[in-house]
């Protein structure tokens, strides 16, 4: 690989972190494409050469969260054997990414507020959350697929249901964030889940 070429990746992961950094700090309505630049330390010019418009680096912040979300997750859901399993783990996961990063999950509350008043940005969001139900869906194992469709409940309900009470959660901790009851709203969660959901045989 030319020394350029790893030159210019660094550049982009700069402003990428840049941008990840300024977001959870600011949010999206605060950040200026000079200010990212000046926090990579990279001219304004390069920055618009890598990813153009604000909406572009925003798509590009988002898509590579995404990356990291789902690749860590994988390992979650991986080591259980049953949808119960892995429903549980989920809740777990989204737990554990809210007290450990929680910036990634003001990251992710900036960009569905901004994707709310920009119609150019709105399909970037729309397809994080379709993208990332899908692979979830698809990583979580259908054994007991039959059982919980019986009863009302596919997997796909499931994992909307998860994430979008995450979502939930995560908006009320970082507005409270010293309110402990909030986060109980995952133990209610897998109670829920776990009650919904019986091991496979």
């Amino acid at each position: 690989m030319k020394a350029s070429t790893v030159k210019g990746e660094a550049s982009a992961d700069r402003i990428l972190d840049a941008a990840f950094a300024s977001i959870a700090a600011k949010g999206c309505g605060q950040v200026t494409l000079r200010g990212i630049a000046e926090e990579a330390g990279v001219a304004l010019s390069q920055l618009s050469y890598y990813y153009g418009t604000k909406g572009k680096l925003f798509a590009a912040v988002l898509a590579r969260m995404q990356r990291g979300y789902l690749a860590t997750l994988g390992t979650w859901l991986d080591e259980q054997k049953t949808l119960r399993g892995q429903a549980l783990a989920l809740v777990n996961y989204n737990e554990n990414v809210l007290r450990e990063s929680p910036d990634m999950y003001r990251s992710f509350l900036e960009f569905f507020n901004f994707a709310m008043s920009s119609e150019s940005f709105r399909p970037y969001v729309a397809g994080f959350i379709s993208e990332i139900s899908t692979m979830i869906e698809a990583r979580m194992t259908h054994r007991d697929h039959r059982d919980v469709e019986r009863e009302g409940h596919s997997v796909s309900t499931i994992t909307r249901f998860v994430l979008s009470s995450s979502f939930g959660i995560s908006l009320q901790h970082l507005l409270a964030p010293d309110n402990t009851d909030v986060l109980m709203g995952f133990e209610v969660m897998r109670s829920a889940l776990a009650h919904m959901l019986t091991e496979a045989a």
